[in-house]
């Protein structure tokens, strides 16, 4: 049996499909989580299409991977405090979604991507800003309810 192979896991251990444990990290029970994971991967396969040696278009694929990513990063960090804290991080995600319709904008008009690639980006932008929209005013009426500010 290979090194490892028990690393994570008690082989001898089985847990029923219904008794799962909850996940570990908070943002893993977010859909807008996954959905902006989707989104960074797809603007990071997009930037491997450019892997030629024109620093100025790798230096702006990389700038829109960078803020794709820190999408994802404002949610799992947002995530980790109380609501009011996530609520700001989420109103910062919408900083970071709107610099990608930046560089979305600008792929276009520099030929980088077609239309239809473009729109396709457009809509999952427009997407991600309304569920963080959604996101910030849920957290906001849980903010009123007095059980605690833990989201």
């Amino acid at each position: 049996m290979p090194y490892g192979v028990f690393l994570f896991s008690n082989p001898t251990e089985m847990i029923p499909e219904n008794n799962k444990p909850t996940t570990f990290f908070k943002f893993e029970n977010l859909r807008i989580y996954f959905k902006a994971i989707d989104f960074a991967d797809a603007i990071i396969a997009l930037a491997s299409n450019y892997n030629d040696n024109n620093q100025t278009v790798q230096h702006f694929f990389n700038k829109f991977v960078d803020n794709a990513l820190c999408i994802v990063s404002s949610i799992t960090d947002g995530s980790t405090g109380n609501k009011t804290q996530f609520i700001n991080e989420l109103q910062n995600t919408k900083k970071f979604i709107r610099s990608c319709v930046i560089y979305n904008t600008l792929a276009l008009k520099r030929e980088y991507i077609d239309e239809t690639q473009e729109a396709d980006i457009r809509n999952e932008l427009m997407e991600l800003t309304k569920m963080v929209g959604a996101l910030i005013s849920s957290l906001q009426k849980q903010e009123n309810n007095p059980e605690g500010n833990d989201w």
